[in-house]
């Protein structure tokens, strides 16, 4: 089927989004944990800086290893809604893999969970991110997989996605939800308010320019970056993600200034600083990912489990299994982090 949508009358202030309200589409059965932006569109592809342009590099390394890979089969020819397994969109933050979905055709993700930025660029550009339990996923692929003709309905005014007779809500924010059911992005939403802009910067009192509020201010001292606050299980992904970006600076910021890295067979690192100089310096690892399979969270301490797969720095290829345990202060900061590999001849 074509994919329809729907919509309310649009708002009178200028858009560049088209107006939205319900779609409905049919759908790919995506069966794959930890989807990242890599994959969605590898950072070959991203050499543009329009936002067109992206859909041949969609999934191009899947689809070369994988003649029968999903989006390719016939019988989802034209489906607009992907129907994707837990951390879809994690890694890096480019918007690139939204575009290139969008361009594709696809205008519906559901998930059990996406990456936070992946999600925030999504609605941000008017794809939808949905987050549903994996119970509902798990029905939904049933249903894909007896007709793909079976339809996807989204419902932004109600908040519901609705398949074979089964209506799951699903949570979005008001701003973000009005601004697409008006069909506008986000300087369109600005505008809406234009005349109460308007009306008071016309009536405020003048703001003093900063020298005359304070003629004898000599140079600004500069100061760290300040962290955004984090979750635990926000700032171990943010961990690993920044360690496979080479970000060691942020990396390190992540840790207490007397974090203690206990690694099998070596000696503890103990020290913020000590643990970035290793990593900047010591660390045998040249490049690879990073794929979380579970992060446990308990009174103050964290427990991860995942696979890395990359090339050491004598340039033989690594892969292996590992788990971490971090430990955590008030503040956020790890102040501990203990290592357990699975893996020989590391």
């Amino acid at each position: 089927m074509t994919p329809t949508t729907s919509a309310p009358p649009p708002a009178t202030a200028p858009t560049a989004c088209p107006p939205a309200g319900v779609h409905v589409g049919t759908a790919v059965p995506l069966r794959v944990r930890d989807v990242d932006t890599d994959q969605i569109i590898p950072a070959r592809f991203c050499t543009n800086t329009e936002r067109t342009g992206f859909a041949a590099g969609l999934f191009a390394d899947r689809r070369a290893d994988d003649s029968g890979f999903v989006l390719d089969d016939p019988r989802h020819r034209g489906a607009s809604v992907i129907v994707a397994a837990e951390n879809f969109g994690t890694g890096s933050s480019r918007e690139a893999a939204v575009w290139a979905l969008a361009e594709h055709g696809i205008r519906v993700v559901l998930s059990p969970r996406f990456g936070d930025i992946f999600r925030a660029n999504a609605w941000f550009n008017g794809l939808y991110a949905v987050t549903v339990p994996q119970s509902f996923v798990d029905a939904v692929w049933r249903a894909v997989d007896a007709d793909p003709a079976t339809e996807v309905r989204v419902d932004l005014a109600d908040l519901t996605v609705t398949v074979a007779g089964i209506v799951q809500p699903f949570a979005l924010d008001a701003d973000t939800q009005i601004r697409l059911l008006r069909g506008q992005d986000a300087i369109g939403a600005t505008l809406h308010h234009e005349d109460d802009v308007r009306a008071y910067e016309t009536h405020r009192a003048p703001t003093p320019t900063t020298t005359a509020r304070f003629p004898a201010a000599g140079p600004r001292r500069a100061h760290p970056a300040q962290e955004a606050p984090m979750s635990p299980e926000d700032r171990v992904h943010a961990l690993y993600r920044r360690i496979d970006e080479g970000d060691f600076a942020g990396f390190a910021a992540l840790f207490h200034e007397d974090a203690v890295y206990h690694r099998p067979g070596s000696p503890a690192l103990v020290g913020r600083d000590a643990i970035e100089a290793y990593y900047r310096a010591e660390r045998t690892v040249a490049d690879g990912t990073h794929t979380l399979s579970r992060v446990l969270l308990s009174d103050g301490a964290l427990a991860v489990d995942g696979t890395f797969s990359g090339h050491l720095t004598n340039g033989r290829e690594q892969a292996h299994r590992f788990a971490e345990i971090f430990e955590f202060g008030r503040d956020g900061l790890f102040t501990r982090r203990d290592s357990f590999l699975f893996v020989l001849n590391f």
